[in-house]
């Protein structure tokens, strides 16, 4: 079991704390993917945050063996389609979104609007995991315990014996070589998957 699914179980137990780290380390990120569909700053972060509440209240509900971040994302990204559908002035911009993401299914093969078996935000979910396994093994250690465990730089340092600055190199390195990978694999959906590498 990977620290994204035990995060997601020990969620799922109705553990309090690991649910406040995983929105500390989450929001920002949600927030800004919310901005690609919805312009508001307010109407955004209300989203965001009514999906939180939602995923707490259901937390009993979630399936194991999937990753948290693409459930949270894809949560988020279906509101905010969901918001724009209910209010007609925004139809033209639902319509416009709808145009332009679809003029790319023939690259991705995958459905924005949630009809996939497996949501784009799955799917560049588990690219980014298996991507992060080839990182050279301190690199993908430091990666993890910054990205998925939420530790400071500093905690990092103290805790592998090595400087902030050397851990600083890591995380830059572990994401260049992510956003490549992505840039490659998915070109089409690289501004996207962008949000799952940033934190």
């Amino acid at each position: 079991m990977n620290v994204d699914e035990q995060l997601l179980l020990d969620i799922k137990n109705g553990n309090i704390s690991a649910f406040e780290n995983f929105f500390q380390n989450s929001h920002n990120r949600l927030l800004n993917y919310a901005r690609l569909f919805i312009k508001e700053d307010f109407i955004a972060s209300d989203l965001v945050q009514e999906a939180f509440v939602h995923f707490w209240e259901k937390r009993k509900e979630l399936r194991t063996g999937k990753s948290i971040e693409a459930l949270i994302f894809k949560s988020v990204r279906n509101r905010c389609l969901n918001y724009l559908r209910e209010n007609k002035t925004y139809q033209k911009h639902l319509d416009q979104y709808t145009i332009e993401e679809t003029s790319v299914q023939h690259l991705s093969q995958y459905d924005f609007l949630g009809k996939e078996e497996e949501s784009i935000e799955e799917m560049l979910i588990n690219e980014i995991e298996r991507s992060i396994e080839k990182l050279p093994e301190k690199c993908r250690q430091v990666f993890v315990m910054n990205k998925y465990e939420g530790k400071k730089q500093h905690e990092i340092a103290e805790e592998l014996g090595i400087s902030v600055k050397a851990v600083e190199k890591h995380i830059s390195t572990a994401k260049g070589k992510l956003k490549k990978h992505l840039e490659l694999k998915f070109p089409a959906l690289s501004m996207i998957a962008l949000f799952f590498i940033e934190f």
